[in-house]
């Protein structure tokens, strides 16, 4: 009898469909967020010190939802791109108004964010007051061979 066995696309060639879970909003949970991270990551052919980044980010901005948004759960996209990764953490909360946010952490916080900003190659955050929030996160492979 001949055993099927599970094919793997080549490390870096991206994959068409997104990884897309949808977690309760508790810390128990920000590890499964990690976890799915550093494999979207490696599939992406990203090094190791890049998905160790992507995995920081992700903890920043579950963290984020958690401690900000009120919400009972949130949802995490993963697309893995040709050398690189794009995160989306979409919650439903209050929201708040992005262009009240400074660029610099101050007495009221802003140090997750701008932790993430220093660990992804681009980060786009879209979020209305009473609308929720949308934080998107980029991070392409540097040159050269990754390593295993």
């Amino acid at each position: 009898m001949e055993r099927e066995t599970a094919k793997t696309k080549e490390e870096g060639g991206g994959f068409p469909d997104p990884i897309s879970l949808t977690l309760p909003s508790s810390p128990e949970y920000v590890l499964l967020a990690r976890l799915v991270m550093g494999q979207a990551g490696r599939l992406a052919g990203l090094k190791p010190e890049e998905v160790y980044d992507l995995k920081l980010a992700v903890t920043e901005a579950v963290t984020n939802v958690i401690r900000h948004a009120a919400v009972e759960s949130y949802e995490i996209e993963y697309r893995v791109l040709p050398s690189s990764v794009e995160v989306s953490v979409t919650d439903d909360g209050g929201g708040f108004n992005v262009a009240d946010l400074t660029d610099e952490p101050d007495e009221h916080g802003g140090f997750g964010l701008a932790v993430i900003r220093n660990l992804v190659d681009e980060l786009v955050l879209d979020s209305t007051k009473g609308g929720g929030t949308r934080l998107k996160m980029i991070r392409r492979a540097s040159a050269g061979e990754p390593e295993s």
